[in-house]
């Protein structure tokens, strides 16, 4: 029988005397995932079972540690920082320190570059161009009826707008601007929300971050709700709207495979997506990466069948390696044979 803990980020699970909660067992499979960028969030509670980490892989437990990296990944964006996890879609999760290097990862360097300045830009702003500028990021929101009010002393209230949802409910938001470094801290939600009137609602946005106890009371479900965009929340979304920065286009070839013009000898980048294969083998899991029918990586080498690395797991035995690997499905979570998706692709 399984025990299933209490909290989403909490276990019972002891290592070295250390208790061990979801988002450690999650870093540590992924961090032992050498030839994968990322895992299945089912494929990290099998390995974590197979270690003795957690007392089941059934889908309630893999669902928990699901969400404790999501939770973890929002709650990191919220408070300005960044989160040891990167969410890649479809239930895989990454870690931020294993992100690729080469031109991708100096690409992201540029653009985190661009931001860090573009918030130091903001920050030496004068105060009432800044809410100028929030304003404007506003209307690129979808805002209407945009009005700059620190000027008038309406309640320490910086900017008001409308909020129009499917061209006829309007609802009346009230902004307060901070130009600071530093966090916002509880008092500033309470003014905030002490300022609005019935029927309305509230949005703070700073330059910093917030406070675990602004954050706390920004959500109280039985008070007036609160909004917060934080500044790198605030950088994103002008970058969107290209506010602030301009936007370059661009190109990287690569060889089409597709219509048969070049036969080019392919070798296999780690960082290229590929799909997890396993299998077990005298009471042992072993793990591969399947590119293509002749690309698949097991221990750091490539082999040109997946029969051939089957034979290598059996240190030599021939073995039909189509029936001898496994993977999970990403659409229904189920195991199958490899050979699944030879006969796939024969359907296409």
């Amino acid at each position: 029988m399984s025990h299933y803990p209490l909290s989403l980020t909490q276990t019972n699970t002891q290592l070295n005397g250390k208790k061990l909660t979801y988002l450690d067992i999650a870093y540590q499979i992924l961090k032992d995932a050498k030839n994968a960028r990322s895992l299945h969030y089912k494929v990290i509670a099998m390995r974590a079972f197979d270690l003795g980490l957690i007392e089941s892989a059934d889908l309630i437990i893999a669902g928990n540690i699901s969400s404790a990296i999501n939770t973890d990944i929002r709650k990191s964006k919220v408070e300005g920082e960044e989160s040891r996890f990167i969410s890649n879609g479809k239930g895989q999760y990454g870690l931020t320190e294993n992100e690729p290097k080469g031109i991708f990862a100096e690409i992201r360097d540029k653009n985190n570059q661009v931001k860090r300045q573009l918030l130091q830009a903001l920050l030496a702003m004068p105060p009432f161009q800044f809410e100028e500028l929030v304003g404007e990021v506003l209307r690129n929101l979808g805002f209407e009826n945009i009005v700059v009010t620190s000027k008038s002393g309406d309640g320490g209230i910086d900017v008001t707008g409308e909020l129009v949802v499917a061209g006829a409910i309007k609802n009346s938001v009230c902004v307060q601007v901070k130009r600071w470094q530093n966090n916002v801290q509880r008092s500033s939600i309470s003014e905030l929300r002490g300022s609005l009137r019935p029927h309305q609602t509230g949005l703070f946005i700073t330059t910093s971050a917030y406070s675990k106890p602004s954050i706390k009371e920004a959500n109280d479900p039985y008070k007036a709700p609160i909004s917060l965009i934080n500044g790198r929340e605030l950088v994103d979304i002008m970058c969107n709207f290209g506010m602030g920065v301009i936007s370059e286009e661009v190109v990287i070839y690569d060889i089409d495979e597709s219509n048969g013009v070049l036969d080019i000898p392919q070798s296999v980048d780690v960082n290229e997506k590929g799909l997890e294969i396993f299998t077990t083998y005298k009471g042992q899991k072993y793990y591969a990466i399947y590119f293509s029918e002749n690309r698949i990586l097991f221990n750091n080498e490539v082999y040109k069948s997946v029969s051939a690395a089957g034979t290598k797991v059996q240190n030599g035995l021939p073995v039909n390696g189509w029936r001898f690997w496994k993977f999970i499905d990403e659409n229904d979570g189920k195991i199958y044979h490899i050979d699944r998706l030879r006969k796939e692709k024969k359907k296409k």
